[in-house]
């Protein structure tokens, strides 16, 4: 019995396939009305899980996470486009977002999924007796 359990949640618990990531959200400001330097700018960065899970189901998952960096002193426009990848980079391992993004993308496989196309109807509440105020039915 103990090696057909064993087994089984060693299937249980495979799941294979890829994660990708993508800056989603890539959004700077400028420091003033004279646009005389970027202070600050918002990434945001999405991990998807595209593979199967341990029930050999195609499944795709994915999560999101953002935050703002600031620059002191400014920088020019042409720098942050010159520099985009490397700073967008360097944000997202710094506030280790790869890793915790994939994280929690895996930690979202296998789990259970909502409902789809439920939609009950004639369901009336019914409150005890002993609950105050107005009751409608």
């Amino acid at each position: 019995m103990y090696n057909v359990l064993e087994s089984f949640l060693k299937f249980m618990s495979h799941i294979s396939g890829t994660y990708s990531y993508d800056f989603s959200r890539i959004d700077p400001s400028w420091d003033n009305s004279l646009e005389t330097g970027i202070n600050s700018l918002v990434v945001g960065l999405t991990c998807t899980f595209s593979g199967h899970d341990s029930f050999d189901t195609e499944t795709i998952v994915s999560r999101y996470i953002d935050g703002s960096t600031g620059f002191d002193p400014c920088i020019s426009i042409d720098y942050l486009n010159n520099n985009l990848q490397d700073i967008c980079n360097s944000y997202a391992s710094g506030a280790d977002w790869f890793h915790s993004l994939q994280l929690n993308v895996s930690g979202s496989i296998d789990h259970p999924i909502p409902v789809t196309g439920f939609s009950p109807s004639g369901i009336t509440p019914e409150p005890p007796d002993e609950v105050e105020g107005v009751h409608t039915v």
